[in-house]
């Protein structure tokens, strides 16, 4: 199925399941047919109440983030030029009052059009009332009154000058929107233009009654109403577009919008789905710059499931290695769930659908990915990514470790990223965004990781120095990233019949690096001091037999100091570098491989002969040493 279609049939799926004009509090609306919303900025949209007297209440400026709803014309909803068309109802006091004869003629054509159309009596009384309020010559002033109060401002044309507190100030009437809402209007309800779905419901037969040019729509198969002209979205970009450039057509057709025929109201239905998938914060994922992804089940479009493939529920970073939580299996976990955050409310036989847009230009929207598949292919790819990319992650909440998914962020930041101010960051939009459309399609197609995020990250593993606030990070996703390199399954515990010559090496710098560090934490606990180990990292990756000489050396002082301090743990870290080194000896001691550099499973070393050397108490340590 292709973009548009798949835009289409969620819009007829989610009338079919009362979701259209759905308004519940503060969540995210899908329009109706011809019609628009705008958000509230707290000074460009004014609420006036009349009585069925058609007399003025109240007036007030929306609440910053309140949403206003209302009906637009195909000209109106992109409009631009020196008189652009004005909306039938809710517009500019520019259009609606009478300074600028010119708008305010554009206003009551359009005004006047459908109102003369209109038969239901409850929205013939409802239009009535506002009409015969904005026909008064001075209802601009009234509503000026009960803003700023009669003495309190003066008017020239359009530009009011009012005081506020000690404070003098200007407000440009041309810039704000005026809105309308009907006290007592059904019973003891107040009724608003942006509530009163059956206005709405009147307006849509009103634009579909009309006599225009009409033919079968390419997308939805179905005669209707024909445009050239669709809604903008990302500001005026538009997601269909005819090229200005004739050769892009030329020789093929004799008009660019011969190339598809598309419905008013199939084009309608495709736009404001996707304006609800875009700005509903359950189905659309900011990827940088101006390019979202957006994705949406069949029988769950509002992703009520709250599912994002881009970050897989997680638990936050360790920040005591000397914690001694008890490992759990990686093979106890269940794949594929942690990637929905609340209820599933979708079915396995649903069909899942993603897409990934980007703002082309201020007028031209392109679509850069799209995939649909069913549910249960999806969650199976879902496993295989999480199957071969988790590593255990320490949960300071219940004080237990966890298999994790890095998340899409964290491959990309942890194999691109530059510290700054303690955090990973991608410089470069434009690389950001297609790396990470390049994992997208991975993880939803069940693919592997993309080779150069792996390639990246085996070269970052190397410099520790690199990365003083964000190590952590960098060795969690990399452990992940390689935890099930070609077919071989790494395990977060020591596993002593190992004789891998990288695995061995990163053991004996594990090793090499608590020696030096017990002895930092016990006189400055405070204090992160930097260790030889960490110092020579790179070296010791690169050249790892003649680095290792260098820093047993190095750490002789440090034995010295815990021979007093702590002998139990001075036992441990020796008799853990003597088993390393005799293994080596064993193994390579002759190999003209001994100094090569070290492969990735030098980290898994490293971390597990960590998680090691933190197993026991120290108490537990002086025993050993007294039998």
């Amino acid at each position: 199925m292709d973009f548009l279609t798949a835009l289409l049939q969620a819009y007829d799926t989610s009338t079919e399941q009362g979701l259209v004009d759905k308004q519940e509090g503060n969540n995210t609306i899908l329009l109706p047919l011809y019609h628009t919303n705008m958000k509230s900025r707290g000074n460009d949209i004014i609420q006036i109440y009349l009585t069925k007297q058609g007399k003025l209440s109240q007036a007030e400026f929306l609440p910053e983030k309140e949403m206003t709803i209302f009906p637009v014309t195909s000209d109106s909803i992109a409009r631009s030029g020196k008189n652009p068309p004005s909306h039938p109802l809710v517009d500019k006091i520019s259009y609606i009052a009478a300074e600028d004869k010119d708008l305010h003629q554009l206003y009551l054509n359009e005004f006047n059009r459908w109102y003369q159309e209109v038969t239901d009596t409850k929205v013939k009384e409802f239009l009535t009332i506002i009409k015969q309020f904005v026909s008064k010559e001075y209802f601009l002033d009234e509503i000026l009154d009960k803003l700023y109060g009669k003495e309190n401002y003066t008017r020239n044309q359009l530009e009011v000058h009012y005081t506020e507190g000690k404070k003098s100030k200007k407000a440009d009437l041309t810039k704000v929107f005026l809105t309308f809402a009907i006290n007592d209007f059904s019973g003891y309800q107040t009724i608003s233009v942006t509530n009163f779905v059956k206005l709405h419901e009147n307006y849509i037969r009103y634009v579909e009654a009309q006599d225009s040019p009409r033919g079968i729509c390419n997308i939805s198969g179905e005669e209707q109403q024909l445009t050239t002209k669709h809604r903008g979205l990302l500001g005026n970009a538009k997601l269909v577009s005819v090229s200005n450039n004739k050769e892009t057509y030329q020789g093929r057709f004799k008009n660019g919008t011969d190339i598809i025929q598309i419905g008013y109201k199939t084009s309608e239905k495709v736009h404001l789905m996707l304006k609800y998938l875009l700005e509903n914060q359950n189905s659309r994922r900011w990827l940088g710059g101006q390019q979202y992804l957006v994705n949406w089940f069949s029988d769950d479009i509002a992703n009520d499931s709250q599912f994002d493939i881009s970050v897989p529920s997680i638990v936050p970073f360790p920040t005591n290695q000397s914690t001694k939580p008890k490992v759990v299996s990686l093979a106890n976990k269940e794949v594929g769930r942690s990637f929905i955050l609340g209820e599933q409310k979708f079915s396995k036989d649903a069909n899942y659908y993603a897409a990934i847009i980007d703002k082309a230009s201020n007028g031209r929207i392109s679509l850069k990915f799209f995939r649909d598949l069913q549910a249960s292919q999806l969650l199976r790819n879902l496993q295989k990514w999480q199957i071969r990319y988790s590593w255990e992650r320490y949960s300071v909440q219940d004080e237990k470790i966890h298999p994790t998914t890095p998340s899409l962020w964290q491959f990309l930041q942890t194999a691109y990223g530059v510290e700054r101010n303690g955090r990973l960051e991608v410089d470069n939009d434009n690389f950001k965004k297609d790396q990470f459309q390049k994992l997208v399609v991975s993880l939803i197609d069940g693919r592997l990781l993309p080779a150069n995020i792996s390639t990246a990250l085996k070269a970052n593993i190397r410099k520790r120095m690199n990365y003083e606030k964000t190590w952590l990070q960098i060795q969690f996703t990399t452990l992940a990233v390689f935890s099930h390199k070609n077919g071989e399954e790494q395990l977060p515990v020591l596993d002593r019949e190992n004789t891998d010559r990288s695995y061995l090496y990163g053991r004996l710098l594990a090793v090499l690096d608590r020696t030096e560090g017990a002895t930092y934490n016990r006189s400055e606990p405070d204090k992160q001091r930097v260790t030889n180990a960490q110092k020579f990292w790179t070296s010791y990756t690169n050249h790892p037999a003649k680095t290792m000489q260098t820093l047993i050396e190095k750490t002789k002082s440090y034995e010295k100091a815990l021979r007093s301090a702590n002998p139990g743990l001075l036992f441990k870290l020796n008799k853990e570098k003597q088993e390393i080194i005799n293994i080596l000896n064993d193994h390579y001691l002759n190999s003209a491989d001994i100094n090569k550099a070290l492969d990735f499973h030098f980290i898994f070393g490293y971390y597990a002969e960590t998680q090691f050397l933190f197993t026991k108490t120290e108490s537990e340590e002086v025993e050993n040493v007294n039998e």
